[in-house]
């Protein structure tokens, strides 16, 4: 019953290999060994559960690939690759932002802080470490979340109606739906590389 009540939000995303490349990353290196680390401890129960959340994104993010349609350009000789309507249930990107802010929030915790309940020690002694893997494991997490839950614009409206018009049939651009196309790339290759993706969740 939980599950069928589900919130849901629809996104436009692009899934692409630099958008997998970073999953990879996040999932292998940053959240797989965190859950490893909780051990079953209460305290800890974030770290285990932004895994499952994560992988559940991840094929939602798989399955709206798969179903299409597929986008091409004007000419009709070029797909723009893994651009996507897909629902996203609210609940499990809710806790993967909690899950970044937790992060973001040690990776700025005094070396003194307080531990009652060992979570820092268990990041620190797990995968965040040295700072700078640190940094970029978490700032990975940050890039992702930003890519799958976009803030939609101009631009994604325009999109986001030329796939949702075609009715699930494969979708060719018009001119302009095409530049529209062009500077959303632009933006998410902003957001895959810009130098310092933390600032948006360090309080």
């Amino acid at each position: 019953m939980e599950q069928q009540e589900q919130r849901t939000s629809v996104r436009l995303v692009v899934v692409d290999p630099d958008l997998e490349a970073q999953c990879d990353r996040v999932e292998e290196h940053l959240l797989a060994p965190l859950a490893e680390s909780a051990g079953g401890v209460r305290e800890h129960a974030l770290f285990a559960d932004g895994l499952v959340a994560f992988r559940r994104v991840r094929e939602t993010l798989a399955d709206a690939v798969a179903r299409g349609p597929k986008v091409w350009t004007p000419n009709g000789r070029w797909e723009h690759e893994g651009l996507r309507i897909v629902e996203l249930p609210t609940g499990e990107t809710d806790l993967l932002y909690a899950l970044l802010r937790e992060l973001s929030g040690l990776l700025v915790a005094p070396p003194d802080l307080p531990d009652p309940s060992g979570v820092v020690a268990a990041v620190r002694g797990t995968v965040l470490t040295p700072e700078k893997t640190a940094v970029g494991l978490v700032g990975a997490l940050a890039r992702v979340l930003s890519l799958v839950d976009l803030v939609p614009d101009a631009d994604t409206a325009t999109l986001f109606a030329a796939i949702e018009a075609a009715d699930g049939e494969d979708v060719r651009l018009s001119y302009g739906q095409d530049e529209a196309w062009q500077r959303l790339a632009h933006r998410l290759t902003m957001l895959l590389t810009e130098s310092a993706p933390l600032h948006r969740f360090l309080y």
